[in-house]
């Protein structure tokens, strides 16, 4: 049976988040007040982050602010 974890309002398969959460930890982040895209995808829960909002950014990568304060800021 496929184990799930909610995360940020969606469902997502605990072995996915896992693998999501250890990549996140391999980056550095940085606060970016104002996305200048239509949008992006946050690269643990893949909530889309909207423009105008902030994030953090790693190169191409994005973590919304929701993940990087619940599963990645506490173990860095």
């Amino acid at each position: 049976m496929t184990e799930y974890v909610d995360v940020n309002g969606a469902k997502i398969e605990r072995s996915y988040f896992d693998d999501n959460v250890a990549e996140a930890h391999e980056y550095e982040w940085s606060l970016v007040r104002e996305i200048s895209d239509d949008h992006v995808h946050c690269i643990v829960c893949d909530v889309a982050v909207s423009r105008g909002m902030s994030a953090f950014r790693s190169g191409s990568k994005w973590l919304c602010k929701y993940c990087m304060e619940h599963f990645v800021c506490d173990k860095t």
